[in-house]
């Protein structure tokens, strides 16, 4: 075997020990595309200060099933964050908005930052949020006596982020909210597909020694054949898989009549493919969708953050990449609207909703609310224009859709666990 010969096979194996290993090896961890530990270390997953749950969270924690408690479930949410498409990736030296995410519990906050949180909760149906700059990602889950729920969460960082919560449900959505299903996972999937393809390598560089002459009129027609059927197979999936995304929007479900006249709870919807409903026969529908966006900081507000003064060229990059110079010792949050109906409070939430009313004239009321517990004495509150009431018309058999927002500021402060500043402002 010639010096040529040599040097090719040492970097051969080289370069297959680094495709086997990059998961787990040092450095470069920061390509794989669903990062849990955080891009700051002080952005570490930790419990919220206003949890009202049993919650533990941390960059690793024990989720042996020894460790659940068997009268109640658990829920395990995983906040991580991606990297940017290759063909949307642009380059920003602008500010963030407040990308660290905020994992809440029926509109109270549990945990904070990327890393893992572990839920005790009680049975029954629970609304999970992860909030950053917007309240797009939520589920509802059903939980029962002893079981355990997965969810993973991931967004990219930089100012370019928020886009995709104002995109929703595109082609190359980085902002993902779903529950983790059984199976090997995407690093399974890696591993498979690396050995496979050394094996594969293995077995036409055994080919080639054994039969030189024919081993390429046989490869040429292999990579033709397997060209064509990756293609097809890919083609064929993902119109398939279109197709019945479409057919499941299109179907209607007919809702049941309310057992009583009075007024009753919302059906939270899904964020991106909210399925249709129509009122039962003699009923109208209200669908309300009501989200939040939090503002990015003002220089002022970077400034204060970082210490005062004007912040080092670190603290600089991390108000780039996820907003914040610091990490702040309030972490705010934004508790759930309060919405009226004809003078009667529904249970309501930042998500996408919808109800039955009899048909006629309501009056709609929509008020965003501040934190009291972070409302300290040296707050700036300013909240005039964080009401909507409109006088809505419903018509028998028919669905009013109301969509708002709310455009708040939160400043924290950082060395007190009270904001300095919060506005809002409702339309």
């Amino acid at each position: 075997m010639s010096t040529d010969d040599l040097i090719g096979l040492v970097f051969g194996l080289l370069a297959i020990a680094l495709l086997v290993s990059w998961p787990v090896l040092p450095g470069t961890r920061r390509f794989a595309g669903f990062k849990t530990f955080p891009p700051f270390r002080a952005w570490a997953a930790r419990p919220h200060p206003d949890a009202a749950v049993a919650v533990r969270a941390g960059r690793r924690i024990d989720l042996s099933p020894g460790d659940t408690d068997a009268a109640n479930a658990t829920v395990v949410v995983r906040t991580a964050w991606g990297n940017q498409h290759s063909r949307e990736w642009s380059p920003s030296l602008r500010v963030s908005r407040p990308l660290a995410p905020l994992v809440s519990v029926d509109g109270v906050p549990a945990s904070w930052g990327w890393g893992t949180t572990k839920l005790t909760l009680p049975p029954g149906e629970h609304l999970i949020a992860v909030t950053s700059s917007h309240s797009r990602c939520y589920k509802t889950v059903h939980l029962e006596r002893g079981q355990r729920i997965d969810l993973d969460y991931s967004s990219i960082l930089g100012a370019t982020a928020h886009r995709h919560f104002e995109a929703g449900n595109q082609a190359h959505d980085l902002t993902r909210f779903r529950e983790r299903r059984g199976g090997i996972g995407s690093t399974g999937w890696y591993f498979l597909l690396v050995l496979g393809g050394m094996a594969v390598m293995g077995a036409a560089t055994a080919a080639a020694i054994a039969n030189p002459s024919g081993f390429s009129a046989a490869i040429g027609n292999t990579a033709v054949i397997g060209a064509i059927a990756v293609g097809l197979g890919v083609g064929v999936a993902v119109i398939v898989g279109s197709l019945a995304k479409q057919a499941r929007q299109r179907r209607v479900t007919v809702a049941d009549p309310p057992a009583e006249r009075d007024l009753q709870g919302p059906r939270i919807l899904d964020a991106d493919a909210p399925e249709r409903i129509a009122p039962a026969p003699g009923w109208a529908g209200l669908g309300l969708h009501l989200r939040f966006m939090i503002d990015e900081y003002s220089p002022d507000a970077i400034a204060a953050l970082a210490g005062g003064g004007n912040p080092s060229v670190m603290q600089r990059w991390r108000a780039i990449r996820i907003g914040e110079p610091e990490s702040p010792v309030c972490r705010p949050w934004i508790p759930a609207p309060e919405v009226f109906i004809d003078g009667e409070q529904v249970r309501a939430s930042w998500t996408r909703m919808w109800l039955q009313l009899q048909p006629g004239e309501h009056e709609l009321v929509v008020r965003v609310v501040a934190p009291q517990q972070q409302i300290g004495s040296q707050t700036v509150v300013e909240a005039s224009k964080a009401e909507y009431r409109r006088t809505i018309h419903l018509t028998p058999g028919e669905t009013y859709q109301e969509t708002l927002t709310a455009e708040i500021t939160a400043v924290p402060q950082s060395d007190r666990p009270e904001l300095s500043e919060f506005r809002a402002r409702l339309h």
